[in-house]
């Protein structure tokens, strides 16, 4: 096969046993790679209604065709799992360095179950897995895990927040990337998984080299015209957003309770670069290189951190977003659900101080909070679920869908809850990408946001950063998927695969117990200054016929057939 390796690893720590197997090439071709592929194998190992926690409830790491190659801003991997936040099926896009590694050592999947007797990580050298005891690690956080582990090869760890089962734990790589939302760290924790280690010494094979340069020079080139990317992301990374989301005026602040923050001029994208310096790094093959350090080599915040413990706790100081930050990187913490259940707590508790939040997430990480099962939980817990932000119990983030109608309908539609990058709205409706549109009305939006799912799930099953979107469509993605696999894709082929993606993990979804009533937003979006409510409604059904899906937000034999989805997952119950 090229581009896919072919192979396919799993590992039961229960049995302490490695299996091999051949990557299904149906697999492969109708579902590419990454979030697509694990979706997939989801599927075929784990029952829906299973807790995301049990011992045979799987976690999957898979690369896409592109991983390891020359394309622009294909350095990433998925980890596919189901959420213990959520309880979604939930595929997160990571960066850096450890997918290509994967690609290197052979991987198109790894897929971890069972439970070890006690802590161990996985060590991964081409053809070689073994299960080797992690006693010595076990208890130490992120940056610690990692130079134990670094001499041996790439590194993706669980910190303390994994270990002790929080919902929104993650995944740690390259000592500056996290596998951001959904709990797949509390997953490995689960499993006494804490770390993967993996080095591999082969190349990806492409089966039209020549023509594959050609494209990816194309595509280096669209990146570079494109202003949002090069001089954007380039020159600011992603806290440029703050700057056009102020300029907008539509900054959410003290947990969505107001939609400007009127110091956010404190913590713009140029003042950061002023404060922290001009330094970046590059995740693999990337040319745009968003990821900021200080003079140190130490990460600074990005926009989600930077919104997460700023605006939305009524926070202007940079340092104190930062240590936030840092302190959640260690302990393996995704920053949007903290800063979001942080925020909600200090609603509930309005003398909670500035100087007490440290304290508060050092609690989180080691699981001895309230906030460990996250925002919406802990508001249930105390009888405050009208402050809640949550989408399918997932923290909506710094993108309000008062202020931005398409992002209501993604989020309210989104298959992983109140996420932003399974359509990212703000694209067309604040930066003019692929075109400007209004961003205040609904109309004609419920068709673009199945377009963008669509399109997302095929990006991150290539797999491909999120911001590639910004200058990259359809048209490039199957010339890059061709030139690489040699089969050949169409564009519609593109958008199908990613159609076919988003019907499975629905059909996951519902078997999991969720259903049209999910499809919404919380109660604090709607009101004379927000959401119109019988509004959001309609473009709803209006979102499920162009789906093809019945009233319910079910999918249809029909599309079913059409998707080339197996016959099993007709059977769907309300």
């Amino acid at each position: 096969m090229y581009g896919w390796t072919g192979r396919t690893v799993i590992v039961d720590l229960a049995q302490n046993s490695v299996t091999e197997t051949r990557t299904r090439k149906k697999y492969a071709e109708h579902f590419i790679g990454g979030r697509g592929l694990g979706s997939r194998m989801m599927q075929d190992m784990a029952e829906p209604d299973m807790d995301p926690l049990d011992p045979q409830s799987p976690i999957i790491f898979t690369t896409g065709p592109l991983t390891g190659t020359a394309a622009p801003m294909s350095g990433h991997f998925s980890v596919t799992c189901k959420s213990p936040l959520t309880s979604t099926i939930f595929s997160t896009n990571v960066g850096g360095h450890f997918g290509p590694e994967m690609k290197f050592a052979g991987l198109d999947a790894l897929v971890i179950k069972g439970r070890a007797k006690g802590p161990v990580y996985l060590h991964i050298y081409d053809e070689e897995v073994e299960i080797l005891p992690a006693d010595h690690l076990w208890g130490k956080n992120s940056t610690q895990t990692t130079e134990l582990l670094g001499t041996k090869g790439k590194v993706a760890c669980i910190g303390r927040a994994g270990e002790n089962l929080v919902s929104f734990a993650n995944i740690t790589n390259d000592s500056m990337y996290s596998s951001g939302r959904g709990g797949h760290g509390a997953v490995c924790g689960s499993k006494m998984l804490k770390a993967l280690v993996v080095k591999g010494t082969n190349e990806v094979e492409i089966a039209y080299p020549d023509d594959f340069e050609k494209t990816v020079q194309k595509t280096k080139r669209l990146l570079i015209a494109n202003p949002p990317a090069s001089k954007g992301l380039a020159v600011y990374g992603s806290s440029a957003f703050m700057d056009i989301l102020d300029s907008a005026g539509i900054i959410p602040a003290n947990n969505f309770k107001y939609k400007h923050f009127s110091r956010a001029r404190e913590l713009s994208g140029e003042n950061v670069k002023i404060k922290y310096g001009p330094y970046q790094t590059y995740c693999h093959a990337c040319p745009i290189g968003c990821i900021r350090l200080d003079e140190h080599g130490t990460p600074v915040p990005d926009f989600d951190s930077i919104w997460a413990f700023g605006p939305n706790i009524g926070n202007d100081d940079i340092e104190i977003i930062r240590d936030m930050g840092r302190l959640c990187f260690e302990y393996g913490l995704d920053p949007l659900s903290c800063g979001s259940s942080i925020a909600s707590y200090m609603e509930v508790n309005p003398w909670v101080q500035m100087d007490e939040l440290k304290g508060i997430i050092m609690k989180i990480g080691s699981g001895g909070h309230d906030l460990c099962k996250g925002a919406h939980a802990y508001l249930c817990t105390v009888g405050k679920e009208g402050y809640s932000t949550s989408v399918k119990n997932l923290e909506i983030p710094g993108y309000d869908p008062r202020e931005i109608a398409g992002m209501a309908i993604a989020y309210a539609t989104s298959n992983t809850g109140g996420s932003h990058l399974s359509a990212f709205m703000p694209g067309p409706e604040l930066i003019g990408k692929p075109i400007l549109l209004d961003r205040k009305s609904s109309d004609g939006k419920p068709a673009l946001v199945q377009y963008f799912q669509n399109l997302t799930a095929t990006l991150d099953s290539l797999v491909m950063c999120p911001f590639a979107m910004m200058a990259i469509g359809e048209d490039e993605f199957a010339e890059m998927i061709g030139n690489v696999t040699g089969k050949v894709y169409s564009t519609e082929d593109v958008l199908r695969s990613g159609e076919r993606i988003y019907n499975l993990e629905r059909i996951f979804n519902i078997k999991a117990g969720y259903s049209v009533k999910e499809d919404t937003l919380p109660d604090r979006f709607f009101g004379t200054d927000g959401v119109d409510r019988e509004a959001l409604k309609k473009s709803i059904k209006e979102y499920y016929h162009f789906r093809g899906w019945d009233e319910l937000g079910v999918p249809t034999s029909e599309k079913l057939k059409d998707l080339q989805i197996d016959a099993y997952h007709n059977d769907l119950s309300h």
